[in-house]
């Protein structure tokens, strides 16, 4: 009989604690793991053994920080996913564009295991080996015109296991809308050519029951959104967390609406 090997991870944090938690938490959910309490021994452990699957790799580190890290991981192990898991609410935006996953550290353990499944999935032919079974995948369309804040976005949402469209206009939105299956919407308030209010209108004639979320600058939603939007959140101060905590739960409520 064929035996498959646990898929490896590398976790890199210079918190002892941390990674004593983490490997502990990762074997009982069938994982091996190796880890390094520096980015200078997780790069030298990634070059000596082609065992690793996935890295998990803390952000704010003394001597080389996540970032230096992660480009050289890239340059040296292209293919190798790399997941950050950071207390850090904004990462830059170039840092962004080089990492496959960023999970906020304190969330539920549930978005740190989605992550690593949906990357090893990706990235292996073997099946993941996993405590439980496998989250349903949800969609959620993403709207907003600044690229930056669309990319941590999307980060955020397929970290959590999420199937995220996205779109840089209010038209573009309401096309990928009508054309593509979807569970909720985070739309941005202000967005060129048409506005968030007008798009999230125009959304609720097609299927009035998909869940809408709008995020703004305001500190209060003028009474033009009263009836036409779900949640919304304030835009600056809204954390990675919350965010995704929302959205699941706007989900969850619409689908028990359905069965009632």
């Amino acid at each position: 009989m064929m035996q498959h090997h646990a898929p490896t991870i590398l976790c890199i944090d210079d918190d002892a604690d941390t990674l004593a938690l983490r490997r502990h938490f990762l074997q009982s959910c069938g994982y091996s793991v190796v880890t390094a309490s520096s980015g200078t021994d997780g790069l030298r452990l990634a070059s000596e053994s082609n065992a690793v699957d996935l890295v998990l790799l803390d952000y704010m580190m003394p001597g080389m920080d996540g970032d230096e890290v992660a480009h050289k991981l890239k340059i040296e192990h292209p293919n190798l996913p790399v997941v950050v898991v950071s207390a850090v609410a904004q990462l830059p935006p170039h840092f962004l564009t080089v990492i496959d996953g960023y999970v906020q550290k304190g969330q539920d353990p549930d978005v740190l295991l989605s992550a690593v499944s949906r990357l090893l999935k990706s990235n292996t032919k073997e099946a993941v080996l996993m405590k439980g079974s496998e989250l349903e995948q949800k969609t959620v369309l993403c709207a907003e015109d600044d690229q930056d804040q669309l990319t941590s976005r999307r980060l955020v949402f397929e970290s959590a296991g999420f199937n995220v469209l996205l779109a840089r206009t209010g038209t573009e939105a309401l096309e990928i809308f009508r054309t593509n299956p979807v569970d909720a919407v985070v739309l941005d308030y202000w967005m060129p050519g048409m506005k968030g209010i007008s798009v999230a209108r125009a959304m609720k004639q097609l299927r009035p029951d998909t869940p809408i979320l709008v995020l703004s600058g305001f500190s209060a939603l003028p009474d033009e959104t009263i009836g036409v939007v779900d949640s919304w959140l304030q835009k600056r101060d809204v954390e990675p967390s919350e965010l995704l905590n929302e959205v699941n739960r706007l989900i969850v409520q619409t689908r028990k609406n359905s069965t009632d």
